[in-house]
């Protein structure tokens, strides 16, 4: 996908798809639209991890395999303490109201990263 299109489409095609496919899985309740919300989502979500370790070390490339070194430890702790905490605020409020601002949260960072141009990376352009 990264040899079609842009990383910046990628990124923002994310943002605007993920809360589609979260809100989807969510008010349809039936296990085929929660199957292919999941899925969808793993497709969308896929492509950013390798998107984020090329933009750090694009970032110093001095110091590339330390800036992908970062982005990867933050990739690991969400994966691991993601979970958890979306289970504990579930508890408290509700898992649709968690899951809704999982999504804007993640939506906002994905946007905000999609718009942040750091000067000198090269933009590959896409269709």
């Amino acid at each position: 996908m990264l040899l079609r299109f842009s990383e910046k489409r990628i990124v923002m095609a994310s943002a605007l798809l993920l809360p589609v496919a979260v809100l989807i899985g969510m008010l349809v309740h039936t296990p085929l639209a929660m199957s292919v919300s999941v899925a969808v989502i793993g497709l969308l979500v896929g492509p950013l991890f390798p998107v984020a370790i090329s933009r750090a070390g694009r970032s110093d490339p001095s110091r590339a395999a330390s800036m992908a070194a970062k982005v990867s430890v933050i990739g690991y702790i969400a994966h691991l303490a993601g979970p958890p905490f979306i289970g504990l605020a579930a508890e408290a409020v509700s898992l649709p109201v968690t899951f809704t601002l999982v999504i804007v949260l993640a939506t906002l960072g994905i946007g905000v990263a999609a718009r942040e141009r750091r000067a000198g990376s090269p933009e590959r352009t896409g269709r």
